[in-house]
């Protein structure tokens, strides 16, 4: 059988009537259901001395694998759901590769033994990104710390953990956790954000936004 490339095959959709436009829209993070994905950090890569990009996007591996396939996404694409560049997508993996934290197969990208079994001897409470804010411009340790808070507070609790142990557990700095509190109230990802100090005491009240799901047609998705 001769092989033909994509604009032929859009061209003799178009000649049989079919809608070109549903070529370009075919990947599943574009569906309903990838709008309504979560990306799932168990606590084992939180504590990772890599960067928090690494962390995302290894979070995101976790999850898809997790659920049951490699990841066959190209940089292009996982730079478009995660809002990242494409140029840091393809340092990213690049540098999970070489840390052995995931493989690359011919079914895609998946998690090394080594990290599965880190995540599986840990029953620390894991984090999870929805799309709402791991596809906004969030720079990632906000989207990390989000996730922080929201394990907890699940928008309707107060998060009041401390600084100190924000830190431990995030391997984000005590300034940053200052800034990107300040960033995620600001950009409405946080409905309180308060400080109660006085002598001798000082704690940061939280309340993560909540966002309301829809039931996911499954039907129209077919």
């Amino acid at each position: 059988m001769k092989k033909r490339n994509k604009q032929k095959f859009s061209e003799f959709l178009q000649q049989n009537g079919n809608d070109v436009e549903n070529v370009e829209n075919q990947h599943w993070e574009t569906t309903q259901r990838g709008k309504f994905f979560m990306i799932e950090i168990p606590s084992q890569i939180l504590k990772l001395e890599i960067n928090n990009n690494e962390k995302i996007i290894l979070g995101l591996i976790y999850k898809i694998n997790h659920i049951g396939g490699a990841v066959l996404m190209s940089n292009k694409r996982i730079a478009e759901y995660l809002s990242l560049t494409e140029n840091t997508v393809s340092k990213t993996l690049k540098s999970l590769l070489y840390l052995t934290f995931i493989e690359k197969q011919t079914k895609g990208y998946v998690l090394s033994e080594e990290v599965h079994e880190a995540i599986n001897s840990s029953k620390e409470r894991a984090i999870s990104i929805p799309f709402e804010v791991f596809h906004s411009d969030l720079p990632s340790g906000a989207k990390l710390l989000w996730g922080e808070y929201n394990s907890l507070s699940k928008g309707e609790r107060v998060y009041f953990a401390s600084r100190k142990y924000i830190t431990e557990r995030l391997r984000i700095s005590p300034s940053s956790i200052s800034n990107y509190t300040t960033l995620l109230y600001d950009k409405q990802f946080l409905v309180t954000n308060e400080l109660f100090s006085g002598y001798k005491f000082k704690k940061r009240a939280v309340i993560t936004k909540k966002f309301n799901r829809k039931p996911i047609n499954t039907e129209k998705e077919k």
